[in-house]
């Protein structure tokens, strides 16, 4: 009857800073979606263009190249990364889902990187009401404590981060 009164649990502030500063770090990326049930990040790409599905298998082979090498660089092992592309005509999406447990703020950069290098100007990136370069810099600095509290911190349910014209928008599932 007052359903109003019932509070609901509120998501924990790191992970949606994290998710806002990926946002914000990053213009390329128009949505991340974190699933706690299996601590996966997804990071939603939007491109513009028309692909064949030679395109994305090729993608797909220089990401995970490009990704081993980095994870062995880095001395890393048992990183699980999924890649998928959601849609060929027109606007599509390329999902990156990523483990929280070992992500790393330079390997955010260089799935970015990647991304922008191998589709260029189809890679459809929000340059609206990007703040100044101090101001990033300074979300760098917190992307990296934020993915460090992620993997200390039990955080329940689903939390969405979206870009919604010059604003970042992140609400619990």
């Amino acid at each position: 009857m007052f359903d109003f009164l019932k509070r609901e649990k509120k998501p924990n502030p790191d992970a949606t800073r994290l998710l806002a500063s990926i946002l914000v770090v990053y213009p390329t990326i128009q949505s991340v979606t974190y699933e706690s049930k299996d601590g996966m990040l997804e990071l939603s790409f939007a491109l513009n263009g028309k692909f064949s599905h030679n395109d994305f298998e090729d993608f797909l082979k220089y990401v995970a190249e490009s990704v081993e090498t980095f994870h062995h660089l880095e001395g890393m092992g048992g990183a699980s990364i999924e890649l998928n592309v959601e849609g060929v005509y027109g606007t599509c999406f390329l999902n990156v889902r990523r483990d929280v447990a070992t992500l790393t703020f330079r390997e955010l950069s260089l799935l970015t990187e990647l991304a922008a290098n191998y589709f260029g100007e189809n890679l459809i990136e929000d340059l609206d009401g990007i703040p100044d370069e101090d101001y990033i810099m300074e979300q760098e600095d917190f992307l990296e404590q934020y993915l460090n509290n992620m993997r200390q911190l039990r955080v329940d349910g689903k939390l969405v981060g979206v870009r919604e014209r010059e604003r970042v928008v992140v609400y619990a599932r």
